[in-house]
C-alpha cells in the first residue's frame, strides 16, 4: 500500500491510517519508523496560494508525510482554540504524529487589529507605538493563547514537539502584493487582503516609512519573537522550540520580500533553512536524517 506524503485533511489521514489493528496502521507506522509525520498549522505563510510558501519549501526537503492545517488570514484566536487544540491532542497522539510546525500569530498585529490600537489624531515616535501595543496587553493575549495551546497539545506525550518560528526583520513598508497573469486566479480569494496591512494605519501615527519601519521591527520581529515565542519556549521547555529568523542576512534585501509582510518564494526558500534545523533538532534522532 503506498501512502501519500502529503495529506490534506483529517479524513484522509484517518482512512490511510485506518484502525490501530489494522494492516493499514501497520504500514502508517512501519513508514514513519525512520520518517516523521508533521502537521504544519499556520496562517498565509504556510497556505498563501500565489507561490511556494514556507510550509512547501519546508516539507519538499524532508522524507515524511505532512497534514497542513489553517488558512490566511486568521489571528492566534480563532486559529488555536483550546478546543481544537484538545481535538488535535487526540488525533496527533492516535497517528502517532512527531511535530507540529506552527505559524501563528502575526495577524494579531496587523490590519483591523492595528487600527483599533491606534485611533486617529494620534501622533507617536516608534519605541511609543511599540510601547502602546504592550501596554494594550496585545501580546500578554497571544502569550495566553499559545500557553493554552501548549497545555492541550502536551497531553500528546512521549517524544512529540511543536516547532514555531519569528519574522525576518521587513523592509518594504506599504506595499501592497502584486498579481500577475499566472497566479491571478489563485489570488481570487485574496482579492481585498493583499496588502498593505501596516502602513495605512501607521503612517497617521508615525513620521515616514523609516519610522514604521523601525515600529514593525519592534513589533513583530523583536516583540514577537521576546514576548511570545520565548516566553513559550521557556515555560515549555521539553515541548516548544522556534527558529528565529532576525538574523537571516538575505531578508534585509527588499527584492526577498513579496509585500509588506510576506517573502517571496526565493525568500521563503531561504528561511526553510534555519527552519529546518530547528525541525531537525526537535525530532527523535532515529529520524533527523530525514530533514534535509
Amino acid at each position: 500500500m503506498q501512502l501519500q506524503r502529503i495529506y490534506s485533511s483529517w479524513e484522509a489521514v484517518k482512512e490511510a491510517t485506518g484502525t490501530p489493528s489494522s494492516r493499514k496502521r501497520r504500514v502508517w507506522r512501519e513508514v514513519l519508523a525512520k520518517r516523521p509525520a508533521i502537521a504544519y498549522w499556520g496562517d498565509s505563510w504556510f497556505s498563501t496560494p500565489l507561490y511556494k510558501n514556507l510550509y512547501w519549501h519546508s516539507f519538499s526537503r524532508i522524507d515524511g508525510i505532512s497534514l497542513r492545517l489553517g488558512g490566511p488570514g486568521k489571528t492566534a484566536a480563532k486559529m488555536i482554540t483550546q478546543s481544537d487544540c484538545r481535538d488535535y491532542a487526540e488525533r496527533f497522539k492516535s497517528r502517532e504524529f512527531d511535530l507540529v510546525c506552527l505559524s501563528i500569530g502575526g495577524n494579531d498585529f496587523l490590519g483591523d487589529r492595528l487600527v483599533r490600537m491606534f485611533p486617529q489624531g494620534l501622533r507617536l515616535s516608534p519605541r511609543d507605538a511599540f510601547d502602546r501595543v504592550v501596554n494594550l496587553g496585545t501580546f500578554d493575549r497571544l502569550r495566553e493563547i499559545y500557553f493554552a495551546a501548549m497545555t492541550e497539545l502536551s497531553a500528546v506525550g512521549g517524544n512529540f514537539k511543536v516547532v514555531g518560528h519569528g519574522y525576518a526583520p521587513i523592509q518594504r513598508i506599504g506595499e501592497k502584493g502584486r498579481t500577475d497573469i499566472k497566479n491571478l486566479g489563485l489570488a481570487a480569494p485574496l482579492i481585498g487582503n493583499v496588502g498593505p496591512w501596516l502602513w495605512p494605519t501607521m503612517k497617521h501615527v508615525l513620521a515616514s516609512k523609516a519610522e514604521a519601519l523601525e515600529f514593525a521591527h519592534l513589533l513583530l520581529t523583536e516583540g514577537f519573537r521576546d514576548r511570545v515565542l520565548a516566553p513559550t519556549a521557556s515555560q515549555f521547555r521539553s515541548l516548544f522550540s522556534f527558529a528565529d529568523f532576525s538574523q537571516v542576512t538575505a531578508a534585509q534585501d527588499e527584492s526577498f520580500w513579496y509585500d509588506e509582510i510576506h517573502p517571496t518564494e526565493a525568500g521563503f526558500a531561504a528561511l526553510a533553512d534555519p527552519y529546518n534545523l530547528a525541525i531537525r533538532a526537535a525530532l527523535p534522532p532515529a529520524k533527523r536524517t530525514a530533514v534535509g
